[in-house]
């Protein structure tokens, strides 16, 4: 009968649509599951001393795969301060990261499959830079198994009168 024919192909069409449709989500939910990483801090905002100031920093990976970040850190004084004021007189600083023994890290991290890496980032201020100053440091976490994903943080630095308590 041709009815139950055609009712069959619209039957198997739809079912074979649902079936993709299904099949495209889960490779897209994996693909964001392996693009899983976070940098975290308790505090972004701090002033800094004559010894300089550390920033105590988190990057977990919370994907199920093994994935190899590189960490990076600028100066980015591009966005208002924590006190509102402009960014046009903000300083640059020296920033370090560094392992939780104080050891450099100078190349890509290996991370398991949610495991948690903590580190420092360490702001020194260089000779001759004004007081009463901020400075903005972008962290960025890229992979490049995941180029269109990254996490990152700011660092908010202010240069305080060391005369000043």
């Amino acid at each position: 009968n041709l009815n139950s024919l055609l009712v069959n192909k619209k039957s198997l069409l739809k079912s074979s649509l649902i079936i993709l449709f299904g099949i495209l989500l889960s490779s897209l939910s994996s693909y964001a599951q392996q693009c899983s990483f976070k940098l975290t801090t308790t505090s972004n905002i701090e002033s800094v001393n004559k010894e300089g100031r550390t920033y105590f920093i988190q990057l977990q990976n919370n994907s199920n795969e093994e994935m190899k970040i590189n960490i990076s850190i600028i100066n980015h004084n591009k966005e208002k301060n924590p006190d509102e004021t402009d960014k046009v007189n903000n300083v640059n600083l020296n920033a370090n990261i560094l392992n939780e023994d104080g050891t450099d890290i100078s190349s890509d991290v290996l991370l398991r499959p949610n495991e948690i890496l903590k580190f420092q980032v360490k702001v020194t201020v260089p000779e001759g830079t004004p007081i009463k100053h901020w400075n903005s440091l972008l962290l960025k976490a890229t992979s490049d198994k995941c180029v269109d994903y990254s996490s990152s943080l700011i660092l908010h630095t202010f240069i305080p009168n060391p005369e000043e308590r």
